[in-house]
Parts: C-alpha cells; structure tokens; sequence
C-alpha cells in the first residue's frame, strides 16, 4: 500500500506539479487563474468519476480511452496556442493566456486527478490500510513538492537567461512526452498498432526505477518505446518548432521592412 500511494503520486500528482510550475513561471504576475483552474479541474474530476460508466460505453466501449486521449491531444494544442501568444509582442493580445493555462491544469487534473479518486475511494473502507496510505500520500507530496521547487528554480534561471521561450520548450518536450504515454489508450481500443519496439535501453534505465519515473514525466521517457511512439513524439516535438521559427524569421523580416 505505501509503495502503491507513493508510485501513484509519482506517476499521476507529479506531471500535474511539472505542469503548474512550468505555466506558472510564464505567468506570475496573478494566482487567480492558478485556483480557478484547480477548482475547475477539481470539479470536473468528481463529475467524470461520477459518469465514468457512462462513459465507458461511449463509442462501443472505448469511451474511458478515447476521452483521456482527447483530453491530452487538448492539451498538446493548448500549448500550441500559449507558444503562439508568446511570438505576438503586443501585450492587449496576451491576456488570454491565463486562460489558456488554466484549461491546460484543468484538464491535466480531470486526467490525472480521477486516477486518484479511484484508488482512494477503494482503500478509505479499509481501516488496515489508512495508515500505510497517508504515510504514503505524505512521502509522495514530499517528492513531488521538492521536486517542483527545483524544476520552478531552474525554469525561472532559463527564463531570465534565454527568455520565455526556453521555458515555453520546457512545457511542449513535457507535453510531448505526455502525449506519447497516451499512445497505448489508442492501442488498447485498436486504432494504432504499436506492437513493435524501436529499441530497449532497460538495462540503462528503467521505466520501474525512480529515475525512470521522473524521466517519463519530464520528457516521456520509455525504456522500451514502440515505433509509433517514437515517430507521433518527433513529429509533435520538431514540427511545432518548425512553424514557430518560421514565423519569428517571417516577423523579423517584416519589421525590417517596415523600418
């Protein structure tokens, strides 16, 4: 039980830290949107947990995959969006970000965050096992918090070194990564063959290990990924990139013009 609290943390309540310590550093000036996306996300968790068998009949079955897929794919354009408000100097057209953040953690939440209504709910009946799960809940805050005390300093040093453009970075590799561990839903209800593995590096790191954890949160790491995964993670990570430095040579061109 203590492993299995801790593990979950790890692998549900970490991404969403990363996530909020990432949008935060972009968006520091005010903490309104931070509470209002966590009592949205909150909200809509218990709304999806207490329709969750309705929507698993959905789409012949497959509603529960493809709803958390679609919350990711959601997720992933949402940062599209926040990168594009970033290469738009005029500060009147940025106000929106708040509110394109606070759907990306409400979203995440709603994601994540049924995970961990589902394993509490089962467990809270069974007096033997309420200490094991708050001693496990505390040591996995514990990891996660210092964890995004760390991620929220270094993020902050790029961002006063590189500008905001480094951290926006930071923000897409996670997604990507996020949007690559959301592959196997697809697999599970046979919309995409991911049977075979691009390579295996296990014997470096794990996927079970505690490095392998963080490394899959942080940039999706997979010690034994399927070919799809790596081709949906290149493809999500370079072509974003592609199209922004495209438009920050176009927009240089055209103030140059302009002078």
């Amino acid at each position: 039980m203590l492993i299995n609290t801790v593990i979950l943390f790890l692998r549900d309540a970490l991404p969403i830290f990363v996530l909020v310590v990432y949008l935060y550093v972009h968006l520091p000036a005010t903490k309104l949107w931070l509470l209002l996306s966590v009592v949205a996300g909150a909200l809509l968790s218990l709304i999806y947990i207490n329709q969750i068998h309705v929507i698993g009949q959905w789409f012949d079955g497959k509603g529960i995959e493809l709803s958390l897929w679609i919350y990711q794919i959601s997720v992933y354009l949402l940062t599209l969006i926040l990168g594009y408000g970033l290469s738009q100097n005029q500060a009147s057209k940025k106000h929106y970000l708040s509110w394109v953040a606070g759907l990306m953690v409400s979203l995440t939440l709603v994601s994540k965050g049924s995970n961990f209504i589902l394993y509490f709910d089962g467990y809270l009946n069974q007096s033997n096992a309420i200490q094991s799960m708050l001693l496990g809940t505390f040591l996995g805050l514990g990891i996660c918090l210092s964890l995004a005390i760390l991620l929220y300093l270094t993020a902050q040093w790029l961002r006063q070194r590189l500008g905001p453009w480094s951290t926006w970075l930071l923000v897409l590799i996670y997604v990507t990564g996020q949007l690559v561990n959301a592959l196997p839903l697809l697999v599970q209800v046979d919309f995409i063959d991911a049977s075979a593995t691009a390579w295996s590096s296990q014997h470096l790191v794990s996927n079970e290990f505690e490095f392998g954890h963080l490394f899959n949160v942080l940039f999706g790491y997979q010690a034994t990924p399927s070919i799809a995964q790596v081709i949906v993670y290149v493809l999500a990570l370079l072509i974003p990139l592609a199209i922004f430095y495209s438009l920050k040579l176009y927009s240089a061109s055209h103030t140059g013009h302009k002078q």
